[in-house]
């Protein structure tokens, strides 16, 4: 356990797109600190791994709910029966690169429905419990630095991630005087399931290190450790901003 984060220790997290790659590296973080964590996704067998291992080694604090949260009905399966949280980190997310003519209608609405729609309608109801259990909280957006910068192929994606951007900053003025910070975290390409086919070949991965400032990207535990930041009181006095995880990209 981290001293600085020792507030976050009884606490129960909520991580959405739980089951690996930041989400999973978000929720064993948040178990190191001795936090009750929930992960949701749509795989349910990745999930039940995901939990099983958080069980072995750090106890009985962890759930998953198996649902897909870009539907009306997967958010109700989502909060039926959830217990009161402290902090909701909003990891789940998609991209489908694709050159801006070649997009359809249907990689638009895909990603908006994940990126942005989801993420506001799980929010919603999450800060709605928590107004009215009078209950201060954090909420952590997932984004990127995708929703700072352009970046090719993914004029979506960087749509997509301009509205979280947006969004963050607005629900932090709604929220004044609420006790719920909202703040984001935007990484730059982090090897994931979601990145990995991409930073395998040689001309892409020869363009992200040239634009990164710093010798390696960073791992998903680079992420998580962010977040971990922005949901402990060490952060208490930050809110509406949005935290770059970026090896130095957006500097430039």
């Amino acid at each position: 356990m981290d001293s600085r984060y020792e507030d976050l220790k009884g606490k129960t997290v909520l991580v959405t797109g739980g089951a690996g790659g930041i989400g999973g590296a978000c929720a064993e973080a948040f178990a190191r600190q001795g936090a009750g964590v929930i992960i949701a996704g749509r795989n349910e067998e990745r999930l039940q791994a995901m939990i099983h291992g958080l069980q072995v080694s750090y106890g009985d604090r962890f759930r998953s709910v198996a649902c897909d949260i870009a539907t009306d009905s997967g958010r109700e399966r989502l909060f039926k029966d959830l217990p009161p949280l402290d902090v909701l980190v909003n990891n789940a997310g998609i991209n489908i690169p694709r050159p801006f003519t070649e997009n359809r209608p249907e990689d638009f609405d895909a990603v908006f429905n994940i990126n942005v729609r989801a993420l506001y309608f799980v929010t919603q109801t999450v800060v709605r419990r928590m107004i009215e259990d009078k209950r201060p909280g954090r909420i952590v957006n997932v984004s990127s630095q995708a929703g700072l910068i352009g970046l090719p192929l993914r004029t979506v994606y960087c749509a997509s991630k301009h509205a979280v951007e947006g969004f963050t900053k607005s629900l932090a003025v709604d929220l004044k005087g609420k006790g719920i910070n909202v703040n984001n975290v935007a990484p730059t390409f982090v090897e994931t399931e979601l990145t990995r086919k991409a930073l395998s070949n040689k001309d892409f991965r020869d363009y992200v290190q040239g634009e990164v400032l710093l010798e390696e990207l960073p791992k998903t535990r680079d992420i998580a450790n962010a977040v971990l930041f922005l949901s402990s009181a060490a952060s208490r006095f930050i809110t509406g901003a949005t935290l770059t995880v970026d090896a130095g990209w957006t500097a430039h």
